[in-house]
């Protein structure tokens, strides 16, 4: 029985750096807030509001990934977990995005629906169809 998984998502060192982009971020939305003197109320629903989304976007930061088994694959997103076994799987197709440029993997199901796997690039596809059962 073949165990292979494969995992593609950033780097730690990316994650790290972007994380500490965004404990900046937040830090300078506090400092802004508290340095202009807002009101009490308005002051805490402002860093209240400024602290979920930037919690939203290091979640989703550490949590996104695609994972590829030998019996379908999954993408991970920051609230849910999509999965497709092989066989719901109609192709793996490279498509351009126009602005900015850039190649983005994307799955079509056999429902017609598309979605991008996130940190999939050209050079990962000959490993996904060799996971594939023929």
């Amino acid at each position: 029985m073949d165990v292979t998984v494969r995992v593609y998502r950033a780097d730690r060192r990316s994650r790290l750096k972007v994380l500490g982009l965004i404990a900046v971020m937040l830090a300078c939305g506090v400092l802004e807030v508290v340095i202009n003197d807002v009101p009490g109320w308005l002051a805490a629903i402002l860093i209240t509001v400024l602290a979920i989304v930037d919690g939203v976007w290091a979640l989703s930061l550490w949590r996104t990934r695609t994972v590829v088994r030998a019996d379908g694959l999954a993408v991970v997103g920051v609230a849910r977990t999509r999965t497709w076994a092989w066989h719901d799987i109609r192709d793996l197709v490279v498509e351009t995005q126009s602005s900015p440029p850039r190649r983005l993997i994307r799955l079509h199901d056999v429902r017609g629906r598309k979605t991008t796997l996130p940190y999939v690039t050209e050079a990962h596809l000959p490993d996904l169809h060799a996971l594939r059962p023929h």
